[in-house]
């Protein structure tokens, strides 16, 4: 009894005091709005930064929202403590962000979060005024995917309800929502067939034939419409979860931790 008590003790005495459970609401340099739960830095809440006589940390618990920018080859953190006091420090060392949302878990590049929001699972939202427009006008969460030719790739809204296939068994039409994916084949050259087109259902079907019409209209996530001739389009997948568009499965590398350097203000954004 007295082994396993003591065992309890150290394990408890091993857990680092910072390692508490973050919701987060993330904003990324694309303008971006992710809501995750179990938010940390490659499994760290706390970073490093430079303070006067060496290195210091800065764990958050004691945040409430920061922002990530970048001043020549350097990180810096503009924080704003729970206290309503705003501080700007040189990062040491950062990983990647990961987190938990509907879509399971998810890794997001340091170099492309531009701000968080902390809070603690059970506390009261941010209100409505402490949220910027931008966060208010987050991008649709589903998006279609085109993937060209010379290897580009468009995210936005296919602009069509429906798309006829014509097979050896008659045109087909499907609604827009009840299609997974469709390749394109390739063009005809000269006197050469071309290759004929694929449609993936989400019910499973699978049907070879031509796609009807011969240009695309898609509607970025910057509101514009582009116009896409279907001998340039590979493929499109339909209904993409938002997120996968920033989100990365392997961690991004860790700079090595500097040298002590001066402490110096922080140079103005």
């Amino acid at each position: 009894m007295k082994t396993r008590l003591l065992s309890a003790t150290l394990f408890l005495m091993l857990i680092p005091a910072g390692l508490c459970a973050f919701n987060a609401r993330i904003e990324t340099i694309e303008g971006v709005v992710l809501e995750v739960s179990d938010f940390s830095m490659d499994g760290r809440r706390a970073f490093s930064i430079d303070a006067p006589g060496g290195i210091g940390k800065l764990d958050w618990k004691d945040l409430s929202s920061f922002e990530i920018r970048k001043v020549g080859p350097d990180y810096w953190v503009d924080v704003q403590y729970v206290s309503g006091k705003k501080e700007s420090y040189n990062l040491r060392q950062f990983s990647v962000f990961r987190g938990r949302t509907d879509f399971g878990w998810i890794s997001i590049p340091f170099e492309k979060t531009q701000k968080v929001l902390l809070s603690l699972p059970g506390t009261e939202e941010k209100k409505k005024e402490d949220i910027s427009p931008k966060e208010e006008g987050a991008s649709p969460r589903w998006l279609d995917r085109i993937t060209l030719r010379n290897g580009d790739i468009l995210m936005g809204d296919l602009l069509v309800e429906t798309l006829l296939i014509r097979t050896v068994y008659g045109t087909i039409s499907f609604k827009k929502e009840d299609i997974q994916k469709i390749y394109f084949g390739n063009p005809r050259s000269g006197q050469k067939e071309g290759e004929k087109d694929t449609l993936l259902s989400k019910y499973g079907d699978k049907l070879t034939g031509m796609i009807s019409g011969m240009v695309l209209k898609l509607k970025l996530r910057t509101e514009e419409e582009v116009s896409i001739p279907r001998q340039h389009i590979q493929e499109i997948e339909f209904r993409i979860p938002e997120i996968e568009s920033i989100i990365t499965t392997p961690a991004s590398p860790r700079p090595m931790a500097r040298e002590p350097l001066p402490s110096s203000a922080p140079p103005k954004p």
